[in-house]
């Protein structure tokens, strides 16, 4: 099943999301990944340096990697499963990150 993307007023939109990308990034990321002093944020910058440690100012995810680390989580980030974040929240949160 295709899901069809709309951007509305700079956020992406999945239809049956019942939230935008930036709702659902803001929702479950922003606590680690939403600010340079997050602990996800903190531990980018130390992995993979400071050019990579926002994850809304990268221009180099595929969709693919966020959605497996999104799903199976990765060192200190829990995973996200279907119950905690439905497919369509995190198609959602994949076409904002992937803008």
């Amino acid at each position: 099943l295709a899901t069809a993307i709309v951007l509305v007023s700079g956020s992406s939109v999945v239809r049956g999301a019942e939230m935008t990308g930036k709702e659902a990034f803001d929702h479950y990321c922003t606590y680690c990944h939403g600010a340079s002093d997050g602990p996800g944020t903190m531990q980018l910058k130390r992995t993979r340096g400071a050019d990579k440690s926002l994850l809304t100012e990268r221009t180099d995810l595929a969709p693919d990697y966020i959605e497996y680390i999104v799903r199976h989580g990765l060192k200190s980030m829990p995973p996200f499963v279907p119950s905690d974040l439905t497919d369509a929240k995190l198609k959602a949160l994949v076409a904002f990150l992937v803008k």
